[in-house]
């Protein structure tokens, strides 16, 4: 059997797919069923093709095994109606006859959802292989759009809870705010002073969670507008450089830029991509070593690469660390694992790419690579 119906076997909420079967022959619909039984579908028997389009009206199947040769309804023209109705158009049928001459009318007409047919006697096992095939496309279909559905649902609840925190953070800062102003400069509620502004840092830190989180789903959401403008990126980030460089020298910065850079992009965003990697180099280099940053035209782009010598990333975390919440070294150095997702999210709506190279030993640290236009392509503006 195939991988996904064997996943979805051995899952306890399993999606277990459904074969449909008409013919009015009794004898014939137990003669299937005896062939299929060991795929692990639900068979579903109907005995003419009024009774099917019932069926079909009640729940969806994987596959319709459809005789031609009945009396009243025949198998063709159930098939029309089928392939007529919105809900139903898109299962696959495999037609089952006598008579090779009939399989000149099978194919015509059908131009959505997948036509095959059998000819009596039929092989088992050509049987089984053909619904097989249908039955573990229908499963993998399936478990894409749960996924979707949760995925989307997970998106939803997530900007509930963000614009629902946002509130009460902004009352409690200003309630701060308020009684360390009317505490002024007494000196006996010093203690309490010292309390009322670690509180307001922390509801200035949590503000800060909030809106990652709120700007990581507007960014894949695709609802981030980019303010575009023409700049030196060679100035920006010698401006960064001045600005992100640590006291002492554990971490000293160095930029290898022409002189200038022109960019037309949005400045701000690019600011926060290129803050976002050089805080990373500094906090993912625990034992120090220099930040070099390198900047250069190619082509039509720019290609920046922020270069440090600490951690590294496991190969097998280099692509989690651009999701939402991928960290690739737990909790330990802290943050929620948001900034490169904001960060890819930002480089991508500007139509370039993000990408990182780390051997994954302690040392050797990683180089982040960010590749953008010259020119931020009007589409994505």
């Amino acid at each position: 059997m195939d991988m996904a119906v064997e996943m979805a076997k051995s899952d306890p909420d399993r999606i277990v797919p459904s074969v449909l079967l008409v013919d009015d022959r009794p004898e014939n619909l137990l003669a299937l069923e005896g062939v299929l039984k060991p795929l692990g579908a639900r068979l579903v028997k109907a005995r003419s093709g009024e009774d099917a389009l019932l069926h079909l009206l009640r729940e969806t199947f994987a596959v319709i095994l459809l005789d031609v040769q009945m009396p009243r309804l025949d198998g063709l023209q159930t098939a029309e109606l089928i392939k007529q109705r919105e809900q139903t158009r898109h299962i696959p049928i495999i037609f089952i006859t006598a008579l090779s001459r009939e399989t000149a009318y099978i194919f015509k007409g059908y131009e959505q959802g997948a036509v095959d047919y059998l000819l009596k006697p039929i092989d088992p096992e050509i049987l089984r292989a053909k619904v097989r095939v249908f039955c573990d496309l229908f499963v993998r279909g399936e478990m894409i759009r749960m996924r979707s559905v949760e995925s989307d649902a997970k998106d939803v609840f997530l900007a509930d809870v963000i614009h629902e925190l946002k509130t009460p953070l902004a009352a409690a800062k200003a309630q701060a705010q308020l009684a360390l102003h009317q505490l002024g400069d007494r000196r006996t509620d010093a203690t309490t002073a010292r309390s009322l502004r670690l509180i307001s840092r922390q509801i200035d830190r949590l503000n800060r969670l909030v809106g990652d989180l709120l700007e990581a789903s507007r960014l894949e959401a695709g609802s981030v507008e980019l303010q575009t403008s023409q700049f030196d990126l060679s100035a920006l980030l010698e401006e960064m450089r001045n600005r992100m460089q640590p006291l002492g020298d554990r971490h000293p910065i160095r930029i290898n830029a022409p002189e200038k850079l022109s960019l037309i992009a949005d400045k701000d965003r690019i600011e926060q991509v290129l803050a976002n990697l050089l805080s990373n180099a500094i906090r993912y280099s625990p034992e120090g070593g220099p930040i070099e940053v390198d900047a250069e035209t190619t082509g039509d782009g720019v290609h920046i690469r922020v270069r440090d010598r600490g951690l590294g990333i496991p190969r097998e975390h280099q692509q989690l660390v651009f999701e939402r919440f991928g960290r690739a070294h737990g909790s330990a150095f802290g943050g929620l694992g948001l900034g490169l997702a904001i960060s890819k999210g930002i480089v991508e709506r500007h139509g370039g790419r993000i990408w990182v190279e780390s051997t994954g030993r302690p040392g050797e640290g990683s180089v982040f690579h960010v590749q953008l236009p010259l020119v931020t392509p009007p589409a994505q503006t």
